[in-house]
């Protein structure tokens, strides 16, 4: 197995020990998160296992994938923005999305090509990321934003769909040339991203555990 596989299997295996951890502390919301990433580390190893099996073509699962991930995310985001948003904006922005997905699969890509619809995925949710920085400087409740587990989430969410979004516009379209070089270079940089995401993930639900803690001992 390769350094970059085991990255991508260990990662989300790692936040969803953390989450598990954490489990009895977390709010319906990270323990969304924690659904995140147990589907992110079954998604990797059947990946692997797929590969190693002989299979050249790993895309059809990516379609079905983004699917998932902005239905996790875009609910995640529902909770986050309510009473700031309308609940019912976001809820038709999942279902216009999901169906958009639909639409892509059957009419317009072929599944054995990478998904279009990441990349608008990938916009939408940096838009939600920005949104919440917004109600949280608006709102003003948040008295320690370092200690806070959604603004780690929201932030490593921010950087980890911006690097997707530049991967999925710039080094898509240029592997098509079959550049070894770019191939190397993309893979690290999507490495060092899912360590960041993943990483972050872990923090928040370890201060969800300890923010509890520390409010229940404070308590006595």
């Amino acid at each position: 197995m390769s350094l970059i596989r085991i990255i991508h299997i260990s990662l989300p295996l790692l936040a969803s020990v953390a989450g598990l951890y954490a489990y009895k502390t977390l709010d319906k919301s990270l323990k969304l998160i924690l659904l995140y990433s147990v589907i992110g580390f079954c998604t990797e190893f059947m990946l692997w296992i797929a590969v190693k099996s002989g299979v050249r073509n790993t895309m059809p699962p990516l379609h079905f994938y983004v699917m998932v991930e902005f239905l996790i995310w875009g609910t995640f985001y529902m909770n986050l923005l309510k009473n700031y948003l309308k609940r019912k904006y976001l809820l038709i922005l999942i279902i216009v999305f999901e169906i958009f997905c639909v639409i892509n699969m059957i009419f317009i890509q072929k599944l054995t090509e990478y998904a279009h619809t990441r990349s608008v995925e990938n916009l939408i949710i940096l838009l939600l990321a920005v949104i919440f920085y917004a109600k949280v400087m608006t709102e003003q409740q948040i008295e320690k934003l370092v200690i806070s587990p959604f603004i780690w989430v929201n932030t490593v969410v921010l950087i980890y769909f911006a690097g997707n979004f530049f991967y999925n516009i710039v080094f898509i379209p240029l592997l098509k040339n079959d550049v070894q070089f770019l191939k190397t270079i993309s893979l690290y940089i999507f490495a060092t991203l899912n360590t960041l995401f993943y990483i972050g993930i872990c923090v928040a639900f370890l201060l969800q555990r300890h923010n509890l803690k520390e409010k229940t001992d404070n308590n006595f």
